[in-house]
């Protein structure tokens, strides 16, 4: 183990997601260790780069934008929990949030593991109901969590985020879905 400045798992973390937002799988599989392990869901586990990138490509041709409304991160030992709603613009113009949890496992700098528990199924199919407060946003009698911005802010004030949009490399929620502005 290496050590790393506090905070660090989770910058990487962050930045992982930027390359999601963005839609640049080359990018996103870029974070992993050689031998990596990812599952979205209870969908089967990829175990190599190559399938990573075949999975994640195949997601991002079935949606418009996605975007990361994170309201926690812990690091903890080599882990990073993330706990967020991700809100998807899918091809038909619709728009859902859904909650999600995630676990990275790192070794040294790369992600070695990463795990999203997430039930994406309503993303797919319209016609399942999701409930009005089923968002990681909730709290007792209904109140909501203000969410803080984060992944608006690392394209907007981060130095690889700023970067990244003059490179080209924007979030498509810029583009489609809502059209928010950096």
């Amino acid at each position: 183990m290496i050590d790393r400045n506090p905070g660090k798992m989770a910058d990487t973390v962050i930045r992982l997601f930027g390359r999601g937002e963005a839609f640049d799988s080359e990018g996103f599989i870029g974070f992993f260790t050689d031998a990596p392990m990812y599952q979205f869901g209870n969908a089967e586990p990829c175990l190599n780069k190559a399938a990573i990138k075949q999975s994640v490509d195949q997601f991002f041709g079935s949606v418009d934008a996605l975007y990361h409304d994170i309201r926690n991160l812990w690091e903890v030992g080599d882990a990073v929990f993330v706990e967020m709603d991700v809100s998807y613009w899918r091809k038909d113009g619709t728009s859902i949030a859904l909650p999600c949890a995630d676990i990275f496992r790192f070794d040294g700098e790369k992600v070695l593991e990463l795990r999203i528990f997430m039930d994406a199924n309503p993303i797919f199919n319209p016609s399942l109901a999701v409930g009005q407060n089923a968002s990681v946003m909730t709290q007792s009698q209904g109140k909501k969590v203000p969410p803080p911005a984060t992944m608006k802010d690392f394209f907007a004030k981060h130095p690889e985020g700023r970067k990244r949009v003059l490179e080209g490399f924007v979030p498509k929620w810029s583009t489609h879905g809502p059209k928010w502005r950096i």
